[in-house]
């Protein structure tokens, strides 16, 4: 039986979705019904309240599902819920290429928060451009929250209090080498660009961003960009 989303991750997706009986464009452009319910919807669609919340449910069991395949490590049910909302917001693929999901497979359960509110982004139909939007930054914030929540009485955790001394998630993971004859570091994300270098095997990368199935990576740890290899021999090691 597939796991289910608690009723605070619910709550948190049908907050933020809102109800909508009738078709309409996203912001991004892309028609919408009910509950952010996005398959098959054509315009002038409409349908009821009853109906939006089995869409969602059906939705919601689809990202779920997704979370359970690709997370290795255990979750609780505060965790699972808050991915799953993330999963049904940015689709199951965006999952699977996130550093979110490559530093949570390593056992780094802190860095989701931040790799959370990586995702505010989306495109302006207008413009073409990807930009911040204001709902998708309240969104991953409260899904962070969702995630930290533990339920127990912990007073630093749970302080409503602001502490005044502050730090940035500087955590990073190690990327190795796989490649057992080297990997080509390249300029651009694809095989048609240029080869720079070929990276022995076990050799150390800290990765910047990611695109299709390629990495941006820093060969010597001051946050530039030496050049693009394939993701598909990168394995994630803890810093």
């Amino acid at each position: 039986m597939a796991r289910e989303i608690t009723q605070d991750g619910l709550e948190l997706v049908k907050r933020f979705e809102g109800l909508r009986t009738q078709a309409y464009r996203c912001p991004a452009g892309v028609w919408t019904i009910g509950y952010g319910h996005t398959d098959g919807v054509q315009p002038q669609m409409e349908i009821t309240e009853a109906k939006a919340e089995e869409l969602l449910r059906q939705d919601l069991t689809e990202a779920g599902e997704a979370v359970e395949r690709m997370v290795h490590v255990p979750l609780t049910d505060h965790q699972f819920s808050a991915l799953a909302s993330f999963v049904f917001n940015v689709g199951a693929g965006s999952l699977q290429i996130s550093t979110l999901l490559r530093r949570l497979n390593a056992g780094d359960y802190h860095a989701v928060p931040s790799e959370l509110a990586k995702w505010v982004k989306a495109t302006d139909p207008k413009t073409g451009q990807k930009v911040p939007l204001a709902g998708l930054v309240k969104r991953r914030a409260a899904e962070g929250e969702l995630w930290l929540k533990t339920g127990l009485p912990d007073p630093f955790l749970n302080s409503p209090d602001m502490p005044q001394r502050v730090h940035a998630d500087e955590s990073r993971i190690v990327y190795q080498v796989t490649a057992r004859s080297g990997l080509k570091l390249r300029e651009g994300a694809g095989m048609t660009f240029d080869v720079l270098q070929v990276l022995p095997q076990n050799t150390r990368v800290f990765l910047i961003k990611e695109k299709d199935g390629w990495a941006a990576v820093d060969l010597q740890g001051d946050g530039v960009a030496d050049g693009w290899m394939s993701q598909d021999f990168l394995m994630p090691l803890k810093e």
